[in-house]
């Protein structure tokens, strides 16, 4: 059977009540009046998201960046998070200019205030040879930047020596931004994409969906789409969980299959 990978971006924690009201048909009206009154933050659901999950005893990855707004506002959460088994790890936001010494920046701004960064996935997801080396060379564990259709696995596997590559096989953004589904196809979409891997005989699905979609008209699916993964029985992994088990079932494989080469692919 299958296994379940839940992953979210944070990409932002708060907006100013103009850019959600020019952004109100993807909202339900009671939560814009919460907002408009200052009970409700549409754009932090974080512990939202962690009270579902954990009602099926799921944990999942949230990616957080320290460059795109501060973090301390959702430290106490972070850390909350962490202790009760959720894996929290860096969103790296990639800057052209000078590119190590930024990523060095935010992986130690991290640790100093979160923890140990062992895996990464790079926002708007950017990805190139010289970012995988990079990723390699400062002893990062997995990324998880990579769509399905571009590394043609749902798996896991080594990308580079030491570097797992955890391939995302549906995105929120992919869904309802670029391929402009209803909530109703996009769950549709998901199920049958679920089928497709089962039916090539893929051991892990990796899902992304970002964190402040959850309140948001096409995010809101997210919990249909963990009530089905409950109703079929399938177990949920952390990207932790299968760190080790894939690195030392993949050290007997011609390790010049693992550097594989995805230059300018995002």
């Amino acid at each position: 059977m299958i296994n379940i990978i839940l992953t979210h971006d944070v990409d932002s924690i708060r907006k100013p009540f103009k850019h959600i009201w020019q952004r109100r048909r993807r909202f339900r009206i009671w939560d814009l009046l919460l907002t408009a009154t200052g009970i409700k933050n549409l754009y932090n659901n974080i512990e939202e998201i962690v009270r579902l999950e954990d009602a099926y005893n799921f944990r999942s990855v949230f990616f957080i960046p320290v460059f795109l707004f501060n973090v301390e506002e959702i430290i106490d959460i972070l850390r909350s998070i962490r202790k009760n088994k959720w894996e929290v790890q860096l969103h790296y936001v990639y800057e052209p200019n000078q590119y190590l010494g930024l990523f060095r920046m935010q992986k130690e701004f991290f640790e100093k205030e979160i923890g140990r960064v062992e895996g990464v996935r790079v926002h708007k997801l950017i990805i190139n040879d010289a970012i995988l080396d990079m990723f390699q060379k400062e002893g990062i564990k997995y990324d998880t930047t990579f769509r399905v259709e571009t590394t043609g696995t749902y798996d896991p596997f080594l990308v580079r020596k030491g570097l797992l590559e955890i391939p995302i096989a549906v995105m929120d953004a992919d869904l309802f931004g670029r391929l402009r589904l209803s909530e109703q196809q996009a769950l549709k979409y998901i199920l049958w994409k679920i089928r497709q891997a089962e039916q090539k005989g893929a051991k892990y699905f990796t899902i992304l969906f970002h964190q402040e979609s959850f309140m948001m008209k096409g995010g809101r699916i997210y919990r249909e789409i963990l009530k089905h993964i409950s109703s079929k029985g399938y177990e949920v992994k952390l990207p932790k969980d299968i760190i080790n088990f894939k690195v030392i079932e993949n050290e007997n494989e011609d390790i010049n299959n693992c550097f594989m080469v995805f230059s300018n692919t995002t």
